[in-house]
């Protein structure tokens, strides 16, 4: 129902006309309780670059949306997965390397305490969610501390306790697929003792950020905002009715989320990405969108080493999405990436962000087609 709704704004629209604003302008309408959406959608096969915005009641800012910077969660693990890359590639760690011989003494003892058996952890099954340890974000503890006091300030290894005291191994390495943002904590500790920076900067030099064009991309309270950014606030982003904007980032910094970002800054990302700009070597870009396993038995999503893979309006996509409602898109087969926020992770009508999706690659193909049936 919310496709087909979505799917009959954009069928209104003119070919020649952007139809993300009315996609926009609908979610917003029809959902209090999503704050804003933003989304930049570009295809330069089709002409198309489209960038719209919307606020709801929630959203008192500039008007300026779509050049506003929000916190893209767990699609941060694009960063981090490119960054092991990078460290692979020059020969510094192996994919098949047991985390006992990267990690800390004192990880690798939690890791033990918990019940998990370090040496059998590689890196590969940590990029790839099969490394057997729980997930602490989603542990109720945690949670629980979080809205208890959204101003405290979390160390990495506090979160990796606290999974190993509270979660138990989901299965033996390799065996299972189950989505930890634990894992993805100790692939940014192996990044911070490979590169002998603290994790803001290693990640930052690994993919020399700096050079990549995202002026609006960042740490937050690990390093200083951009220029300009006091003018561009952060969107407000909330849980349920909680306003969860100014809460300390800490509790999604380390490896599995914690950046900030524009639209704009994550297509321009996702590009250079997609096509190994960011590696030495273009066997480093084949080597990202290898090694797919279904998340489930029967799913038709995939996750490999770096991208979640799956089928959107037909078309064969890669991506990752982010606690927020984001989302980090491309779509080889029609030149296409798109970032979406709705800034809201309890929506009224499940799925809208993936309507959403789905609505703009559908509008995108339907151009491709016009633009290649054009004399």
């Amino acid at each position: 129902m919310i496709l087909r709704a979505i799917l009959l704004l954009v069928a209104a629209v003119p070919a020649a006309a952007n139809p993300l604003q009315p996609l926009a302008d609908a979610l917003v309408a029809g959902d209090p309780a999503i704050p804003s959406v933003v989304i930049h959608a570009t295809a330069p096969a089709a002409g198309i670059n489209w960038i719209a915005a919307a606020a709801g009641a929630r959203e008192t800012g500039p008007v300026s949306l779509a050049a506003r910077p929000f916190r893209i969660a767990s699609t941060t693990k694009l960063f981090t997965a490119a960054a092991i890359l990078r460290l692979v590639e020059t020969g510094r760690i192996g994919l098949d390397m047991g985390v006992d011989r990267l990690l800390s003494p004192q990880t690798v003892a939690m890791l033990a305490g918990g019940g998990h058996a370090p040496y059998r952890i590689t890196v590969r099954w940590l990029l790839t969610h099969r490394s057997g340890l729980p997930d602490h974000a989603e542990l109720p503890a945690f949670q629980a501390a979080i809205m208890a006091n959204p101003q405290r300030r979390w160390q990495r290894s506090e979160q990796i306790a606290l999974a190993m005291q509270d979660g138990r191994p989901v299965g033996a390495p390799g065996a299972v697929w189950s989505y930890s943002d634990t894992g993805y904590l100790l692939l940014a500790e192996v990044i911070e003792r490979q590169t002998g920076r603290p994790w803001a900067a290693a990640l930052r030099h690994l993919l020399t950020l700096d050079h990549l064009g995202l002026p609006d991309t960042w740490f937050e309270t690990l390093e200083p905002p951009p220029r300009g950014t006091a003018a561009r606030p952060l969107l407000r982003q909330y849980l349920g009715d909680l306003d969860i904007t100014s809460a300390d980032p800490s509790f999604d910094l380390w490896g599995g989320g914690g950046l900030v970002s524009t639209v704009t800054d994550l297509v321009r990302f996702m590009r250079a990405l997609q096509a190994g700009a960011l590696f030495s070597r273009r066997e480093t870009r084949d080597l990202a969108l290898s090694d797919q396993r279904p998340v489930a038995p029967g799913s038709d999503t995939l996750h490999g080493l770096v991208f979640f893979h799956e089928i959107i309006a037909g078309h064969r996509c890669i991506g990752h999405p982010g606690f927020w409602n984001v989302d980090l898109v491309a779509c080889p087969s029609l030149d296409l990436v798109l970032a979406v926020s709705l800034n809201q992770p309890i929506t009224k009508r499940p799925g809208e962000r993936r309507a959403l999706v789905a609505a703009i690659v559908t509008a995108v193909a339907a151009q491709t087609r016009e633009q290649r049936l054009r004399p």
